[in-house]
């Protein structure tokens, strides 16, 4: 429920940022009322920063490669992990393997956020799994950091691990 409330806010402040713009566009410094004038325009600053910084900024992937020694012409496997699930997003790893003589061998990793995920941000960082016989499971550890951002600004840094089993 947190995470929704978290949302929420973030939405209202990106609306009211909008609202700011277009009103400051149209009627000009009449639209920041004389009692919320001073956050009003932290609130437009801080937002013109964010829009400048986010055209600058590269997309991080959260890909991890586990292993270069594979043989590239064999066939491979994607399996699918559901690390955490909330009631706005989940938190998904997917594992590439390198099917090679009935054995999986790990090659890479990525890991996303899906859902309403409006005021996070995920920074998958590590995983260790081993090779497994299809026939069997494969233990797993994954670690990551969930960014709680206010308009785009990182609040709080939630570090996360999570053990289980790749099916």
């Amino acid at each position: 429920m947190i995470h929704l409330l978290w949302s929420i806010i973030n939405l209202i402040i990106v609306f009211y940022f909008l609202y700011l713009i277009v009103g400051f566009i149209r009627k000009g410094k009449r639209i920041f009322n004389p009692k919320f004038k001073v956050v009003s325009i932290f609130v437009m600053v801080i937002g013109i920063v964010q829009v400048v910084s986010a055209v600058n900024s590269e997309g991080k992937t959260n890909r991890i490669t586990i292993t270069n020694n594979y043989n590239k012409k064999n066939n491979s496997k994607v399996e699918k992990v559901k690390l955490e699930d909330n009631l706005t997003f989940d938190i998904n790893m997917h594992v590439k393997y390198s099917i090679e003589q009935n054995e999986l061998i790990p090659i890479e990793s990525n890991s996303l956020l899906t859902g309403f995920v409006s005021g996070y941000e995920w920074e998958f960082t590590s995983i260790e799994t081993n090779n497994y016989k299809q026939s069997e499971k494969a233990e797993f550890t994954a670690n990551g950091v969930l960014k709680w951002n206010l308009f785009g600004i990182t609040i709080y840094n939630e570090s996360k691990t999570f053990n289980g089993i790749i099916k």
